[in-house]
């Protein structure tokens, strides 16, 4: 039993520290069901804190929202719902479909079913009765344990944002409207240069498609056409650098046009509504346009030429009567230029009193329409910049421009006319008086002859000393008469010359020391001689008569003494001065001038130094033909003489010769004694005058020759084919009967080839100094001429072959 007690004992005490244990446990399994309700406890307040939060938040957002179960049942909804569908807290668990909304959306359950199967969200565009506009989202309501309970339906109203939409599309389309309505081609480039729009023009004119166009490189389209390197970096650098691009021009292929000139403008478009920074590039065809500019450009540079070419100043003015257009030919006249004159009175262009008169005349002709000069014209003088007066004939036209009035002046100027007219009438009034000269000089060498040829005789024929003296003082005077017909002969350009190729330089210096014994010691001579100067063919021997003539005449011009130059020089007369000359022929000359510091020249009197008998000297002291005679002279050597001078200045002439490239020579004469005479050839003498035919034939006789005379150039033709042992002609040039000298000279040397010809004469009218000179064709002796000339003349053809 003890056992049995102490086994139970031991049973008892093991069973209580179980229990002990026991109690343990479920004390500490106590405590952790307590934490873990504390837990649950706090869950469910954030729980339910969270679903009021999320409760308060749908509530205030002001979005619609509505929660559907599975059936479509109405399980929650914001507050905002409530204005769309009617809704209150008892419709909480009724089917939607019962519900009636103010919306116009009829597909809404039906599009909450198809989330329901596919679990993806729905959205779209729906409007109520009202005319607001909502976008409509349904996406499918998940647990938290992720099981699909129904769906949630979103509406956020979008009314504002649709109006501004509207706008948009409608500003865009005002814009694309606007873009395509335009003539110029547009494109519209984003910053990558990639095209974006493009203008129907554009299409038009280069005949593409959208699909050719949007979303290319603008360098890739047209076959590469835009890449052109400075356009490249033009366009590339504007979004970078805020650059724009103005008027960039291109040729391009422009579809079945062909190759056109287009004019390019880019620049960044502002205020862009995507935000993006955009280019809008615009095309102008300017093909047409720069035909027309071409075109008129060529117009204008024909004009021009023409303006330049005329000789005619052509000048506008408006109504006030101001410059508005002034051409060369103007500028070249008045010594103005176009800016110096455009936006002038016009009145500037005038001496006075027209210059004070012109704006009265304009104003009265615009009141009353009275002409005075419009369309008719008349020669005035018009003032030059430097205050000289300028000869001119004006014509005027109205003409309206830019609907303005206006007036076209075209003046011609008449200096040059005036100076040709000037010299044409000196030289109509030198040939007048030469001719009436010339024909004196004839006649009077005729008598000269018959004169000096008696005397010559008589002289030969007496040893009465007193007698001889008479003779040779009658000799010294018809001399002097010789000369004097000489001087006549020249001015008139009868005067039978000897020209030969003459080196000038050579000529002055020997005349040099002649001169300076004529003018005195009064007078300084400067000689200024151009090395390497051309000759020229003249007769020398007039050529020192007119540098003393000259000379002379200077030296009358500096009573108390003064300086003389004399310059030789090579120069050209060239087409334009010839142009404004009577007889001058443009060429290249040797010149002689002879410049004096005299008293000048009056300018009333230049125009008559050159008339034969004009002189400034007193009664008695000057024939007036000195200036004349180096005129003519001149004129018949194929050359020019012009005088310069003012008063108190001095006075300059100068004598143009023709250039000529033969070598310089010169023959001397001999004496009567150291000829031979005559060993009895026969010579026909024709000779009109009786009286010089008589002398002639005596003279002729004297020298030991056999003589035949006729009277008439018939009869020297009948003498020669009656006569064949005739071997020289004398022949006067002037004859009665219709057959001058060369006439008769001509019609022997045709019958008689070897028959040698001597003409004689004391007016060759008609006669060139190339038909009269050493080098023509008949040898030439003038009147009167004395009788070792005669005699030497004789023996140089007669010992010579036939010419």
């Amino acid at each position: 039993v003890n056992e049995e007690a102490m086994s139970m004992n031991e049973e008892f005490q093991s069973t209580n520290e179980e229990l002990e244990t026991s109690k343990e446990e479920l004390q500490s399994l106590n405590e952790e069901l307590t934490t873990l309700n504390t837990q649950l406890q706090q869950k469910i307040e954030d729980e339910r804190r969270v679903s009021d939060d999320l409760n308060n938040l749908l509530s205030s957002s002001g979005v619609a929202t509505l929660f559907l179960d599975i059936d479509f049942k109405i399980m929650r909804f914001t507050p905002a719902t409530r204005e769309l569908f009617n809704l209150i807290s008892k419709d909480i668990g009724r089917p939607f479909g019962d519900i009636t909304g103010k919306l116009q959306d009829p597909d809404l359950l039906k599009d909450a079913q198809t989330v329901l199967e596919t679990l993806s969200s729905t959205e779209c565009e729906v409007s109520s009765d009202s005319g607001r506009w909502f976008i409509r989202r349904i996406l499918p309501y998940r647990t938290q344990s992720g099981k699909i309970d129904g769906v949630v339906i979103t509406f956020v109203e979008i009314t504002d944002l649709k109006a501004q939409q509207k706008q948009t599309s409608e500003a865009r389309k005002f814009a694309e409207n606007v873009i395509n309505t335009l003539r110029e081609p547009l494109v519209v480039l984003d910053s990558n240069l990639m095209i974006l729009l493009v203008s129907k023009s554009f299409h038009r004119v280069f005949e593409t498609k959208k699909t050719d166009l949007i979303g290319k490189s603008v360098f890739a389209i047209q076959d590469g056409q835009w890449d052109v390197p400075e356009l490249r970096e033009l366009l590339e650098a504007l979004l970078p650098q805020e650059k724009t691009i103005e008027s960039f021009e291109l040729t391009l292929q422009s579809g079945s046009h062909g190759r056109r000139d287009m004019v390019l403008n880019a620049r960044k478009i502002e205020n862009s509504p995507s935000g993006q920074e955009l280019i809008l590039l615009a095309v102008e065809d300017i093909t047409e346009q720069n035909k027309v500019l071409w075109a008129v450009a060529d117009r204008e540079a024909r004009l021009s030429a023409i303006l330049d070419a005329v000789p005619e100043a052509i000048i506008t003015i408006d109504e006030g009567g101001l410059i508005s257009n002034f051409s060369p030919s103007a500028e070249r006249i008045f010594g103005y230029t176009a800016e110096e004159l455009i936006g002038e009175n016009v009145n500037i262009l005038m001496p006075e009193p027209d210059r004070a008169k012109h704006d009265g005349y304009l104003e009265n002709y615009l009141k009353t329409g009275q002409k005075k000069i419009i369309g008719i014209g008349r020669e005035m003088d018009a003032a030059h910049k430097d205050g000289s007066r300028v000869p001119i004939r004006l014509n005027v036209s109205e003409l309206e421009l830019d609907k303005k009035r206006h007036f076209l002046g075209i003046l011609l100027d008449m200096t040059l006319d005036r100076q040709r007219q000037i010299e044409l009438q000196r030289a109509q009034k030198m040939e007048a008086i030469g001719q009436l000269t010339g024909g004196l000089a004839h006649d009077f060498n005729n008598l000269l002859t018959v004169v000096i040829g008696n005397l010559e005789l008589l002289d030969g024929r007496t040893d009465d000393m007193k007698l001889r003296e008479l003779i040779s003082e009658a000799l010294e005077a018809s001399n002097l008469g010789a000369a004097l017909t000489s001087k006549l002969l020249s001015f008139s350009r009868s005067q039978s010359l000897t020209p030969e190729s003459v080196a000038l330089n050579d000529l002055v210096k020997v005349m040099l020391p002649l001169l300076k014994r004529t003018l005195g010691e009064h007078i300084q001579i400067e000689a200024k001689l151009t090395d390497d100067l051309d000759t020229t063919l003249a007769d020398p021997g007039q050529i020192e008569s007119a540098l003393l003539n000259l000379a002379i005449n200077a030296r009358d011009a500096m009573p108390d003494g003064g300086s003389l130059a004399i310059e030789t020089r090579k120069l050209t007369l060239d087409d334009t001065y010839a142009a404004t000359q009577v007889d001058v022929t443009p060429g290249d000359y040797v010149c002689l001038s002879v410049s004096d510091t005299g008293v000048g020249i009056a300018p009333e009197i230049k125009s008559e130094l050159f008339d034969p008998f004009f002189t400034t000297k007193g009664p008695g002291e000057g024939s007036g033909l000195g200036l004349s005679m180096v005129y003519g002279f001149a004129k018949q050597s194929g050359g020019h003489v012009t005088i310069e001078g003012e008063i108190g200045k001095g006075t300059s002439v100068n004598l143009y010769l023709p250039i000529t490239n033969a070598k310089t020579g010169k023959t001397g004469q001999k004496k009567l004694g150291d000829i031979a005479a005559g060993a009895g050839e026969k010579i026909l003498v024709v000779e009109d005058d009786p009286m010089v035919l008589r002398l002639t034939l005596t003279r002729l006789i004297e020298l030991g020759y056999d003589v035949v005379a006729a009277t008439t150039g018939p009869k020297a033709i009948d003498v020669i084919k009656r006569q064949q042992e005739i071997d020289l002609m004398i022949s006067d040039v002037v004859m009665p009967g219709g057959m001058t000298g060369f006439d008769v000279a001509e019609q022997a040397r045709t019958l008689r080839p070897d028959l040698k010809i001597l003409l004689v004469t004391g007016h060759e009218k008609g006669a060139s100094p190339q038909e009269t000179g050493a080098n023509s064709k008949y040898r030439v002796l003038r009147k009167p001429y004395a009788l070792k000339e005669l005699a030497q003349t004789l023996r140089d053809m007669l010992n010579r072959d036939p010419q």
